[in-house]
């Protein structure tokens, strides 16, 4: 019995210890944040040198929301897959999408957390017109 209960008082000091590294983790996720939103502008003229004025491109990275193969982004905008393929490769090489999850020779790209930190996505929707899909807004 009391062997059982050294290893419950050892288990729930590790859950304790991961909690306070994890709430850290959270704490220094924030920061970073705020500290780039205080810079938006500045990043957004980053983004608009990796966009300029390729709509398509735009389009392609509104899709890729990590649910979605080429295939899928081609299907929903109505485009070529090798077109989308380029654009995914392209945008992949700029450090704003990655492949989550490669299932049944499928990729799944989705954005980086840079995307919800200072929030291109919203700006891209703003500036271009698109919905959060990358078709046109109604």
């Amino acid at each position: 019995m009391s062997n059982h209960k050294s290893s419950e008082n050892r288990d729930q000091h590790i859950l304790r210890r991961l909690a306070n590294i994890e709430h850290k983790v959270d704490s220094l996720d924030q920061t970073t944040a705020f500290s780039l939103r205080a810079d938006a502008e500045k990043h957004y003229d980053s983004v608009r040198e990796v966009f300029g004025t390729s709509k398509r491109r735009v389009q392609v990275y509104l899709a890729a929301n990590g649910n979605r193969a080429v295939e899928d982004i081609a299907d929903l905008l109505s485009m070529n897959p090798p077109n989308v393929s380029r654009e995914l490769s392209h945008l992949g090489e700029e450090g704003l999408l990655e492949v989550l999850e490669v299932e049944g020779g499928r990729s799944y790209w989705g954005k980086k957390a840079i995307d919800r930190t200072i929030r291109i996505s919203r700006h891209l929707m703003e500036e271009y017109g698109f919905d959060e899909d990358g078709l046109p807004a109604s």
